[in-house]
């Protein structure tokens, strides 16, 4: 049942993120367009804040502090919340900006804290479950590692289309983020009822 509890967790935050990094070109068109320096600042803000989540988790897995998971989908469901609300009114600061610095701070300000947040999900699982559920070679760290990051990577491509093909065109770019904040709060909720019920 935790194993179950786990892959759902994952899916929910791989659904979010992927849709989230494709979402938040709407969030840039209004302020500064939709130009290659946009996608550039997407992808590579995207990618950093990735690797910096890979590398912190590292550092949670080996100290076994579990606890930071539940907290950093809630904190990126709910900065995705606040974005929803008042990006529109932080993002004219890049008016005065030239057009590759205000790509990049829209970037920072839209990427980083939730990105990084929800990247941390497939290390932490991984390294929980071969820590709670291996019993046998069946469970390894490997099955484990390839399980996450596949479902994640599904969930993803998954919650992509059906944000930008269904969500979006019928119910708008803030309510479909609505929908993936709420997501991400679900998903800590979860971790957190999984990782009670192994203390």
């Amino acid at each position: 049942m935790k194993k179950i509890i786990a892959y759902i967790i994952v899916v929910l935050e791989g659904g979010s993120l992927l849709a989230y990094e494709i979402m938040a070109s709407k969030m840039y068109t209004p302020h500064i367009g939709a130009t290659l320096y946009v996608w550039t600042s997407i992808l590579t803000l995207t990618l950093i804040a990735l690797a910096l989540s890979y590398r912190i988790s590292q550092k949670f897995i080996e100290q076994k502090k579990w606890n930071i998971l539940p907290y950093s989908l809630i904190i990126s469901g709910l900065y995705i919340l606040l974005m929803v609300f008042f990006r529109n009114e932080i993002l004219p600061v890049t008016y005065s900006m030239e057009l590759i610095s205000a790509a990049l701070f829209t970037g920072l300000i839209l990427l980083l804290i939730p990105v990084m947040g929800m990247g941390i999900t497939s290390p932490m699982l991984s390294g929980w479950l071969t820590e709670n559920q291996s019993k046998d070679t069946k469970n390894s760290a490997g099955n484990f590692a390839g399980m996450i990051y596949g479902l994640g990577t599904l969930a993803g491509v998954g919650m992509t289309l059906i944000s930008l093909f269904v969500a979006m065109p019928k119910i708008g770019v803030n309510n479909t983020l609505m929908i993936l904040a709420i997501m991400l709060i679900i998903s800590g909720g979860l971790s957190f009822n999984l990782i009670k019920k192994n203390s």
